[in-house]
């Protein structure tokens, strides 16, 4: 990534490897602990935009040159959170309890190599609030992730893999502008 300036890939190959044997959560003071970094130089170091789309995509890069066939799938998680000044903090489905409870939520876009039956992480983004006076939905917001992640697959990739919720017609549509076909976990839906 010839973007990427000297200072910001010394930041990111000390937080990376930090990252692989920090124990207990990974906030700023924790990092600080277990590296040579003050908590304000990660907190400065943290508001530096990166690329992680294009960062994953170049690290599956050799892995991704074999013909294999590969789709996209999309899914949201949600993680618990309290605290009113948190960015995003909203009811949110939870699967596990079968109802929205108050959290964070996360979409998530992976490479699936159906041959070898893996998947590689390829983005993360975290669903906004939704304001009541605008006219979007969260399924906009799930557009909003699949269609700018869209250029960094591999070519060839001709179906996107979601669960259930996403078979709304918004998503379809959004989904077959970028010439895609939509699947579910009934098989595929050519709608």
């Amino acid at each position: 990534m010839s973007t990427v300036l000297k200072p910001q890939r010394t930041f990111l190959i000390v937080v990376l490897t930090t990252l692989m044997y920090l124990p207990g959560k990974a906030n700023f003071r924790n990092l600080s602990r277990y590296s040579g970094l003050h908590e304000k130089t990660y907190s400065r170091g943290f508001r530096r935009p990166f690329n992680f789309v294009e960062f994953n995509r170049l690290s599956l890069a050799e892995t991704l040159t074999h013909n294999s066939t590969f789709a996209v799938a999309i899914d949201a998680t949600f993680i618990p959170k309290s605290g009113p000044c948190t960015y995003g903090l909203n009811s949110f489905y939870k699967g596990a309890q079968g109802r929205a409870e108050k959290g964070l939520e996360i979409s998530t876009l992976a490479l699936v190599d159906i041959d070898d039956n893996t998947a590689y992480h390829l983005s993360s983004r975290q669903t906004p609030k939704l304001d009541s006076p605008k006219k979007e939905t969260r399924v906009d917001d799930y557009l909003k992730h699949l269609q700018p992640d869209s250029p960094a697959f591999p070519a060839g990739i001709r179906y996107v893999l979601a669960d259930v919720y996403y078979s709304k017609t918004k998503f379809i549509n959004g989904v077959r502008k970028l010439d895609w076909l939509f699947g579910n976990c009934r098989g595929i839906n050519s709608v």
